[in-house]
């Protein structure tokens, strides 16, 4: 998404589109799917000569459920409020005047992605499978291959 730096005054240039993100963006990440992303806002310049980027962004989100791994629709909304100096690196690199806005988006949606997320919270799991078991310290067993080393542990500490 390119926004043209020669269009863009104090009045500023309205920025209302629809975009999606690729596999380029989403691999290595916990996102499965991002399309149709309403971006909405507006760029201009400020009174100090930086051009300010204000937008709103609305979307889904595909997500896997931590438990499960079933996909989940993760809704968010961000607003986004950034400053770019005419000074930056990347502009003078740029002969176009053209400024691409997607990895600014793309910055701020990973931010939203939550660290788990779960279809629902409420549903208990079996904490159980072949071979093995989840114990919490009130169910705590003692192996008993791990006995004889329990004794020699107390007879060590009562000496």
């Amino acid at each position: 998404m390119f926004i043209d730096l020669a269009k863009v005054d104090e009045k500023g240039i309205i920025i209302d589109d629809t975009i999606s993100f690729g596999d380029e963006f989403i691999n290595n990440t916990p996102i499965q799917k991002l399309d149709n992303v309403k971006v909405k806002g507006k760029a201009y310049y400020s009174i100090t000569n930086e051009i300010v980027f204000d937008c709103k962004v609305e979307g889904t989100m595909v997500l896997l459920d931590s438990m499960d791994l079933e996909p989940i629709d993760y809704p968010f909304n961000i607003e986004i409020s950034e400053v770019l100096s005419e000074n930056d690196d990347e502009k003078d690199q740029n002969k176009l005047k053209t400024l691409d806005i997607i990895d600014i988006l793309w910055q701020n949606i990973v931010l939203e992605v939550p660290i788990s997320v779960r279809k629902n919270p409420d549903k208990k799991y079996e904490m159980s499978g072949e071979g093995w078991e989840l114990v919490d310290e009130e169910r705590k067993k003692l192996d008993p291959r791990l006995a004889p080393l329990l004794e020699l542990l107390e007879k060590e500490g009562k000496e």
